[in-house]
């Protein structure tokens, strides 16, 4: 199995409503798989409350990275922990959202 070079997903709420994209590129390409890089959100919905948690993540000139630590991988903004992305879960600042992935029907 080789990890492409962006892994994308949609991001949705715990009711099943669409929010957005995330986006995870890897820094190093050709470790299997990848132990860290650099992630991105896009939100396609506004009215979600849910969303309005994920906004100061979005289009931003602040790092934003991730990396594997142990069953998860960590995110950090600006070398701060903001949240964790395990199996299909992602949590930021305490909201839990629902990823699917969308690499392989892209």
């Amino acid at each position: 199995w080789r990890f492409p070079d962006m892994h994308y997903f949609s991001i949705h709420t715990q009711d099943g409503e669409h929010v957005g994209f995330f986006i995870m590129l890897a820094d190093d390409e050709s470790q299997n798989p990848p132990q860290s890089g650099r992630f991105a959100i896009k939100l396609q919905s506004e009215d979600a409350a849910e969303a309005a948690v994920l906004s100061p993540f979005e289009q931003t000139d602040i790092p934003q990275y991730w990396r594997v630590v142990k069953d998860r991988i960590e995110l950090f903004f600006d070398d701060k922990n903001i949240g964790v992305l395990r199996n299909e879960y992602l949590t930021i600042s305490g909201k839990t959202f629902i990823l699917t992935d969308l690499t392989g029907a892209m």
